[in-house]
């Protein structure tokens, strides 16, 4: 059933790195508490920018680690390292599945 009308449920969305940074960039402005930031970091230089350059106290990612769960070591290992997460929100629709959540990439 997912298959037949989850187009309709999850749309294909454009994709584009860290797709809060403005709206995020608009909250810690208003806010002075640490914040968290959250929306398409996939790679190191995506964790700098919002780390070093825009000053969140921290980073969240999400659907890269389900891509790869060990992002995090390989991005220490090699920092140009990009996940392969494609953002196809495949993982979003699996919520429901049996199985939980995880990549429909990587089966």
């Amino acid at each position: 059933m997912l298959r037949i009308g989850g187009s309709r449920l999850f749309p294909s969305l454009p994709y584009r790195d860290l797709y809060f940074l403005e709206q995020a960039r608009q909250v810690r402005d208003a806010v002075s508490v640490p914040l968290i930031y959250l929306g398409g970091v996939s790679s190191a230089e995506g964790i700098r920018t919002v780390l070093l350059d825009e000053g969140f106290d921290m980073v969240a990612i999400g659907r890269a680690l389900l891509y790869d769960p060990d992002m995090v070591h390989r991005l220490r290992d090699e920092p140009e390292y990009v996940s392969g997460c494609t953002h196809c929100n495949g993982c979003v629709a699996a919520m429901a599945l049996p199985g939980g959540t995880r990549c429909v990439l990587r089966v």
